[in-house]
């Protein structure tokens, strides 16, 4: 069996510090690293202070003491004076598609997790697939709301049938809709799976209209993370387990996720943590046409 060499579900944050009037918004890797780039724009340009962390590798930047997925308190103001705002991250590209991503059990796990706070609202930022964007359509966004959120903020759905969606979107909104919470996706058209700034740019106008804030938006502001490029290549690289590779030791990580209940009212200083690891199977590579 395979050495645990990535522990999957260990977050620490102080979730008192998260209620009823606190937005929580979010980005991950994914087409184009739309949700990412948005939310390290947030964390480069605006006033943040780290509240919560996963991962097993950590830094100092700006002051900030960070992980691969950070949690931030976001200082910003909106038109109701008591709203606040958390940001949740990964700070490194962190794959969500493809055969060295993060399982989808660890998106449902994440989603819960989240969702678990029982914040004001949420809203995650994130790429859709598309081969040709049409530079002339200024409708570079489209809007994924749940039932809920349209029912507190009036926001109607854009977004069009018969298309698919990956990753910790399809589980924030899957999850956000059968627990009746106020989850809102905002995906930008992309053309490719490497940055697009474009893409990001639009997406992040598009969040400041939907929250009344001033985010910088004049241009993107990426982060920097070259300091990191060793612990990068160690966080995403599997050789080195592909002789030992075990189909079992998958089964019993799916089985240990699908039975993590998620309690959704629970209020906890130190999130479930258990050590669980996974392994992948770089004979069996995705291909990513069919995310198309």
């Amino acid at each position: 069996m395979k050495e645990n060499w990535l522990f999957l579900n260990q977050m620490s944050i102080n979730t008192d510090l998260i209620d009823s009037n606190t937005t929580v918004i979010l980005g991950f890797s994914g087409y184009g690293s739309v949700g990412t780039t948005v939310l390290n724009h947030i964390v480069e340009r605006l006033r943040v202070e780290s509240i919560g962390f996963w991962g097993t590798i950590s830094w100092f930047h700006k002051g900030n003491l960070e992980t691969p997925i950070t949690i931030y308190n976001l200082d910003a103001k909106s038109n109701d004076s008591d709203e606040k705002f958390v940001l949740v991250t990964s700070r490194l590209p962190i794959p969500v598609v493809g055969y060295n991503a993060l399982p989808d059990a660890f998106w449902k796990w994440l989603s819960q997790e989240l969702l678990s706070w029982n914040a004001k609202r949420y809203v995650i930022i994130g790429g859709l697939r598309e081969d040709v964007r049409n530079n002339s359509d200024d409708s570079w966004t489209t809007l994924i709301p749940t039932k809920k959120y349209t029912e507190i903020y009036n926001t109607k759905r854009t977004f069009k049938d018969d298309l698919s969606i990956k990753g910790p979107i399809s589980f924030l909104l899957t999850e956000g809709t059968a627990y009746n919470l106020p989850v809102l996706g905002i995906l930008s058209y992309c053309n490719t799976y490497d940055i697009d700034l474009d893409a990001a740019l639009m997406a992040l106008k598009d969040l400041e209209k939907q929250l009344g804030l001033n985010l910088k938006s004049s241009e993107i502001e990426e982060f920097d993370f070259s300091f990191l490029e060793n612990q990068i290549e160690f966080f995403q690289d599997d050789s080195d387990f592909e002789e030992d590779y075990d189909p079992e030791f998958d089964n019993e990580y799916d089985e240990e996720y699908e039975s993590y209940d998620g309690k959704r009212n629970s209020k906890n200083q130190n999130s479930y943590d258990d050590n669980s690891s996974f392994s992948l199977d770089k004979t069996n590579k995705d291909d990513l046409n069919k995310y198309r």
